[in-house]
């Protein structure tokens, strides 16, 4: 009877944390996932309200992943049976392409504004845009890599302001580079996606650079553990106080999600509910008075 008690208990914390203060999801590839129906379930079973899924990758017919329709009803049902928010996509085969080659920056545009017609199949209001590996533009403003970026962007505008669909611009590039992208294409359809493990490992003050900027401007923020051998969040070296502390300078309230960062670790539902815990302890400063 004890046993059973515990579980209970286990699980009705588990539901308040979704119900209750900031909303948090999990990237599916913390499953080791990607573009799979199953990180539904899986999310829910860990505990988590919400649910980033990869966009996948382009087939011989031309056709990416969750552009194909088939794919797309089974996520529509599977979000339906288990109560669990697609909270946003994320086109990550985008970083293998260089923008600077033409084929490059034609293969980026495609998988871009594919995933934007995901979102849109799919009533997902952001899409994470990645610029890491061959995809990064660097801190230098104005090089050829540099305006190309802009270039692209600007090309997926249009189908995003149509899908009624936010690009999140996430990279390694500290804010200043950032900012001068965001400054110089300055379009309501275009924010930035903060990850506070990638920008500490870059060197970056993500504390006085979350507080500084335009929450309206900012459309999700990926937690991931920075300096933690376990690849857990809140037992590295990000300081949970100063991060809620910021978090609420900058008025940021939209959704939180969890991405695992590097190293050797099984990424499955009991290391992704092993993050949660940890998240949870950020979310109850953000809520302490």
């Amino acid at each position: 009877m004890k046993s059973m008690v515990c579980i209970c208990v286990a699980l009705l914390s588990a539901a308040a944390f979704v119900s209750a203060g900031p909303k948090v999801a999990v990237m599916e590839t913390a499953f080791g996932n990607r573009a799979k129906v199953e990180s539904i379930a899986m999310a829910k079973e860990a505990g988590y309200a919400g649910v980033q899924i990869h966009t996948g990758s382009i087939g011989p017919d031309g056709i990416l992943t969750l552009a194909r329709l088939e794919v797309i009803e089974e996520f529509k049902a599977a979000r339906k049976k288990h109560g669990v928010e697609i909270v946003s996509l994320c086109a990550g085969s985008m970083n293998s392409c260089d923008s600077l080659s033409p084929e490059g920056l034609k293969k980026a545009v495609n998988i871009g504004r594919q995933s934007i017609e995901a979102c849109g199949a799919l009533d997902v209001p952001v899409l994470l845009v990645p610029f890491f590996g061959k995809a990064q533009f660097g801190n230098e403003i104005g090089t050829p890599k540099f305006k190309t970026v802009v270039q692209l962007l600007r090309k997926l505008l249009p189908a995003a302001k149509k899908n009624n669909v936010i690009l999140g611009l996430e990279s390694p590039s500290k804010a200043p580079a950032v900012k001068a992208i965001l400054k110089e294409i300055n379009h309501p359809n275009l924010t930035l996606y903060y990850d506070t493990g990638n920008m500490q490992g870059q060197g970056e003050d993500i504390y006085s650079v979350i507080a500084e900027w335009d929450a309206k401007k900012l459309c999700e923020i990926h937690l991931k553990p920075f300096q933690s051998p376990d690849g857990i969040f809140g037992a590295g070296k990000t300081d949970l106080d100063k991060l809620a502390a910021a978090i609420k300078a900058s008025g940021f309230d939209k959704w939180f999600v969890f991405e695992a960062g590097g190293g050797k670790f099984k990424r499955n539902v009991p290391f992704a509910a092993e993050n949660r815990k940890g998240i949870q302890k950020l979310c109850e400063k953000l809520t302490a008075e």
